[in-house]
């Protein structure tokens, strides 16, 4: 059903809006908007920043950035953060505890951004070492032959090796023997595919020209980390090959500092982003206020059920300066109240499948308990296996568990457990099991859908008509409550006529008893004027629920087709010969055939509720209820 709201002012001194929007926030109840009603008797004006509250602002989002940030560099660590959120309140954060707080974190910000450097310092110098580890292997061998001397010159360069620049070697001997008149040694290795590092030694004195000439001919200089980049190649070689065992080390004990940071730390910086975000929630509600020089006015919907709850809290906490004051809710506002969904426990995951469409309007009618009623009705109809029903039971059971943290997938999980009990009643109701397997294990069909088809096609067309007229029904009554008496009327003509043709359909057909024709064909002939005398042309469209109605015969088709390939798989399988390949099988046939009775079923069922019954009731377009609140507090608990 939708929670019954009711319309709410707070009128509070101006120096107390600051507690009023902290309790307010901690009750989590009021749904605020702005809808001054008395913008012709009391001066009211918005309630804007001043400057000096938009500079508040401004320093408590560059905290919540730096608190972010904080939380971002420290590791994850076992904790209690979950019952943060059930904290007492929190007091109101005053310019000096908002002072306080900022030195707080710069000081402990101080400590964790060494730490994170430190880690993220060696971290990188690790993997810039990985990248020249071949080559330093490469070059290990000939670091003996660079002696450290103020004539001699050291220089390591790249070659890849290709069909453009396999010469490029004896190139390289060639221009260093002609710049230094043979005054070189060249040693070189492969580090990888097609990749050279050479290693040459010269005299100092060519140095500038032995440069310029490997950028004339593109080649590419051995560029080493930056933290040795200053050394002599001979002294960075030997630098890295000693970091290659160090910094592994180091970068273990910054890690290690760094996860005792977060145990010591994180859960009083988590604390600290919940003080900040809930200033920052409170500061931005506030835009929504009106005030008078001496008064502000807050305006929201609160639940009928928690509108005492909250009067009482209001009372005690400002002992009658603060006053609450209600007014009903008429018909004319209904599309401007917010609505919230409140079923009882077993109702509840059916709530996914109406919000898939759209919230409805508050004042119209809430379609979770009819989903909940004809959406297992319909699968357990097309599925009708207590095999298949059995497998999607376990499976639906697996997946709650698995995911009982997700909402979405435990409601889901839900709808499938009541579904999968729907497919095995109709699955005793059928004598299937597999397919026709069940005679083995003593399961007798009282309606067989192999044979018993005209049964099938009576049973899909009542299910049918009843969810077809239940919505005429509900779109009357919705009508009827909104004011609209000729939509109501055109309804009720559109009831009279699916009831008057269907069992008029069934007379003719010897179902029902044949004296009723002339009965039905009036109920259809007056239903008919009524559709279009008060209907007029809009009218016209209540036609299309005859058709409706055949829409539901998808309910045997699909169940037959299900069935069939049950009892051909079963078949296929006893024909092969081979008892193990014969499983196989029907095994594979059955899981194709399982998979489909789990999508397929689904699909239809939700069409036949979306197209065939929505159409005529629902009414889209509500505003979800969204108290307000501090985002890790838990909704509020439904009474």
């Amino acid at each position: 059903m939708i929670e019954p709201m009711v319309k709410v002012r707070l009128v509070s001194p101006r120096t107390r809006v600051e507690q009023v929007t902290a309790v307010l926030q901690e009750v989590g109840l009021l749904h605020i908007d702005s809808t001054p009603i008395e913008a012709g008797e009391i001066p009211l004006r918005p309630q804007g920043m001043s400057k000096c509250v938009r500079q508040r602002r401004a320093e408590l989002e560059r905290l919540h950035e730096d608190l972010r940030r904080l939380l971002l560099l420290l590791p994850g660590v076992p904790s209690n953060e979950r019952l943060i959120a059930q904290s007492p309140r929190q007091p109101v954060l005053t310019e000096e505890g908002l002072t306080h707080l900022a030195d707080r974190v710069r000081e402990i910000g101080r400590h964790i951004d060494d730490l994170a450097t430190k880690l993220k310092t060696s971290e990188e110098e690790l993997a810039l070492l990985s990248k020249y580890e071949r080559a330093l292997a490469g070059l290990a061998p000939f670091l003996q032959f660079i002696q450290k001397s103020e004539e001699l010159d050291h220089l390591g360069v790249t070659l890849e090796e290709g069909k453009e620049s396999r010469d490029l070697l004896p190139l390289l001997r060639e221009l260093m023997a002609k710049i230094t008149h043979n005054r070189y040694e060249l040693f070189h290795t492969s580090v990888e595919e097609r990749v050279l590092v050479v290693l040459l030694v010269f005299p100092r004195e060519y140095s500038v020209k032995i440069r310029a000439l490997l950028w004339e001919e593109g080649i590419t200089e051995l560029r080493l980390p930056a933290s040795v980049s200053d050394k002599p190649l001979g002294e960075a070689l030997r630098m890295l090959l000693q970091k290659k065992t160090e910094l592994p080390l180091d970068a273990n004990r910054h890690r290690q500092e760094l996860k005792e940071a977060a145990l010591r730390w994180r859960l009083e910086l988590v604390q600290y982003q919940e003080t900040v975000e809930r200033c920052l929630d409170q500061l931005e509600a506030s835009t929504l206020f009106y005030e008078t020089d001496m008064t502000t006015f807050i305006y929201g919907w609160v639940p009928c059920c928690a509108l005492v709850k909250l009067s009482l809290l209001i009372q005690n906490e400002f002992d009658g300066k603060v006053v609450l004051e209600e007014s009903p809710v008429v018909p004319k506002e209904w599309a401007a109240v917010p609505v919230a969904l409140r079923n009882p426990g077993f109702l509840r995951p059916f709530e996914t499948v109406t919000r898939v469409v759209a919230l409805p309007r508050y004042g119209s009618i809430d379609p979770t308990p009819y989903v909940a009623l004809f959406f297992p009705l319909f699968y357990g109809v097309i599925l009708g296996d207590v095999g298949y029903g059995l497998l999607l039971l376990v499976a639906a059971v697996m997946v709650r568990r698995r995911y009982r943290s997700h909402p979405l997938v435990h409601d889901l999980s839900t709808i499938f457990l009541s579904a999968s009990g729907s497919a095995i009643l109709f699955g005793l109701l059928f004598g299937e099991l597999f397919g026709e397997l069940g005679e083995y294990v003593g399961l007798h069909p009282v309606l067989n859908r192999m044979q018993a088809f005209l049964p099938l096609l009576s049973l899909s067309i009542g299910i049918g008509t009843v969810h077809v007229v239940l919505g005429l029904a509900l779109g009357a009554y919705s009508a009827w409550r909104y004011g609209n008496r000729q939509d109501c009327l055109t309804k009720c003509g559109g009831t009279v006529l699916v009831l008057s043709f269907i069992s008029l359909i069934a007379s003719v057909a010897g179902i029902l008893p044949r004296d009723w024709i002339s009965a039905e064909v009036t109920g259809l002939l007056c239903a008919l004027v009524i559709i279009f005398v008060v209907g007029r042309g809009s009218g016209a469209m209540e036609l299309h629920n005859l058709v409706n109605v055949l829409s539901y015969l998808r309910l045997m088709g699909i169940g037959v087709a299900s069935a069939a390939l049950a009892f051909a798989a079963n078949k296929l399988g006893g024909m092969v010969g081979n008892v193990f390949l014969g499983i196989v099988i029907a095994g594979i046939l059955h899981g194709i055939n399982f998979i489909f009775g789990i999508f397929s079923p689904t699909i239809q069922s939700l069409r036949l509720h979306y197209v065939e019954f929505f159409e005529n009731f629902f009414a889209p377009g509500g505003r979800p209820y969204k108290p307000f609140r501090h985002l890790h507090q838990a909704l509020p608990v439904r009474e």
